[in-house]
């Protein structure tokens, strides 16, 4: 375990809650994770991460629970904290229009800007879900690199992405591996054991270990496992993502991109399934979702933009999709998202006509219906 201190590793960490989450919820979490982890950061000075901290929790967080605005704001003073951009209410990016990515986009930084007068250049997709369709949209808005998944790139560790013959920007991919052994205790707190397995990836290609991962596994995935984190970083040489763009300059450039998330395997990309535990083909409740959402897209084509605008990209927040993956399942919070759905598709139906509005809640009641039949159905066969 000798030189401990060389080896780099960059910490990504992701902050998220949905709109829709409830009060106790939210301070529940706050009170193990988020408060007690940025208190232990501005103890540890050595410690540096990049962090995203999605729109609409910095909103709720700056109105409801300042003084956790307050913790991030010293560390971003102290340079422990670098602020990444991302999407406002955390949709997949690829799954919305040219139109919807750039307000996301947009009302993200203009709330990092409001708060802390930053403007971030590194960007974190939500769940890290990105398609090349999307890189252009981020690369208008100034952002210099992006986040991306281990297997959207076919490169060992990133590389300058061409957009086009002037535009490019730097792709860093995400070690899922360790992330996802760290974000699941896999190490069962072992300091050890944990840097065994970083010393050994550094030493096949002597360039930063990036790893990513939800910040609530740090207290509230795990109890008390900030602990476990800065007992783990004292131990490494943290670079933030734009100090270990400076100091280790790769030229490599990426010739191939595939669309991808961080939980999307090689084995959903051979079936071509992009996003699985968002928008499965295969998968009839994320179909029925994503139906009932184009209503809300429909009705936005035919109406000029009102109080409803911000509540309808509201709509596309991905949680309510996630639980109903394959692998996570929550019929009430599939529920939360279709109330919320149908709460807003009312507000912007408002200037229509009434036979428009019975079509259209029509439509939505069957899919609601639909989905209430497949959920009834899983219940039973479980």
């Amino acid at each position: 375990m000798e030189n401990l201190e060389k080896v780099p590793v960059v910490f990504v960490l992701h902050a998220y809650q949905p709109i829709t989450q409830n009060k106790e919820i939210l301070e529940r979490i706050i009170n193990n994770c988020y408060i007690p982890f940025f208190s232990k950061l501005l103890e540890n000075k050595e410690v540096k991460i990049s962090l995203n901290i999605s729109g609409c929790l910095l909103e709720k967080l700056s109105i409801e629970y300042p003084e956790v605005i307050k913790l991030v704001e010293k560390a971003i003073l102290t340079n422990q904290i670098e602020l990444m951009g991302s999407a406002f209410y955390h949709p997949i990016l690829p799954l919305l229009s040219e139109e919807d990515i750039t307000y996301q986009i947009r009302k993200q930084n203009e709330i990092i800007k409001g708060l802390f007068d930053i403007k971030p250049i590194v960007f974190f997709p939500p769940e890290l879900a990105i398609s090349q369709s999307i890189i252009p949209y981020i690369l208008r808005e100034g952002f210099e690199t992006i986040i991306c998944p281990t297997n959207a790139i076919n490169v060992t560790y990133g590389g300058v992405y061409d957009v086009d013959d002037r535009n490019r920007i730097f792709l860093l991919k995400r070690n899922k591996i360790i992330s996802n052994k760290i974000a699941f205790d896999e190490f069962k707190r072992d300091d050890n054991k944990t840097l065994s397995e970083i010393i050994k990836e550094y030493n096949q290609f002597n360039l930063p270990i990036v790893l990513a991962m939800d910040l609530e596994a740090f207290g509230e995935h795990h109890g008390d496992y900030y602990n476990f984190f800065f007992s783990l970083t004292k131990k490494m040489s943290l670079l933030r993502v734009s100090e270990m763009t400076k100091e280790f300059m790769i030229s490599t450039r990426v010739d191939f991109f595939t669309s991808s998330s961080w939980s999307t395997t090689n084995q959903d990309l051979e079936e071509g399934i992009y996003f699985p535990l968002w928008h499965d083909p295969l998968n009839v409740v994320h179909q029925l979702q994503h139906s009932h959402l184009e209503l809300l897209k429909q009705v936005k084509s035919q109406i000029s933009k009102g109080d409803w605008y911000n509540d309808y990209q509201a709509a596309h927040y991905s949680c309510q999709f996630w639980w109903a993956s394959e692998i996570w399942w929550s019929p009430e919070l599939i529920h939360t998202g279709l109330i919320f759905q149908k709460m807003i598709l009312k507000k912007m139906s408002k200037e229509l006509s009434e036979t428009s509005k019975q079509v259209i809640f029509n439509l939505s009641e069957y899919f609601t219906n639909r989905i209430d039949e497949l959920l009834s159905k899983k219940r039973l066969d479980k």
